[in-house]
């Protein structure tokens, strides 16, 4: 299996199905699922603030991206908030909705981006087992 088989293996199995605000979701292999829109409002209390694009540089997953995702980079909307998932000890493990934003703000020097840190053991126990594997 070469490399790209094998990332689009993983991609399928963390059920990434589709991209917007109502129509992303997340599925684990036992058909757990989870919407955007479930994970906006169970992290709702959760403030934005501004986090340095220097320490998500290396969480965006683009190894994969075709022509579309540029075209969604140039077109991403930096307004709404990026949602990245940290540890306990506030380590960043993954950017979960936000990649094309995040890859705009690389791409235009910017120094931080307006995003939720969301620390992953405190999501809800159904949330947490459709995103097991990140942590």
């Amino acid at each position: 299996m070469n490399l790209q088989e094998q990332i689009n293996r993983i991609q399928s199995m963390m059920g990434v199905i589709n991209e917007g605000l109502h129509d992303t979701s997340w599925e684990d292999e036992k058909g757990n699922k989870v919407t955007l829109i479930e994970l906006i409002k169970a992290t709702e209390d959760i403030p934005v603030q501004n986090i340095p694009v220097k320490k998500l540089e290396s969480k965006i997953t683009n190894s994969d991206w075709d022509e579309e995702d540029y075209k969604k980079v140039e077109t991403a909307n930096l307004k709404y908030p990026i949602m990245v998932f940290v540890n306990d000890e506030g380590k960043i493990l993954a950017i979960i909705d936000g990649n094309h934003r995040t890859q705009k703000a690389v791409n235009k020097g910017l120094k931080t981006i307006k995003g939720k840190l969301i620390p992953l053991n405190g999501l809800p126990k159904h949330m947490k087992k459709v995103f097991n594997h990140i942590g």
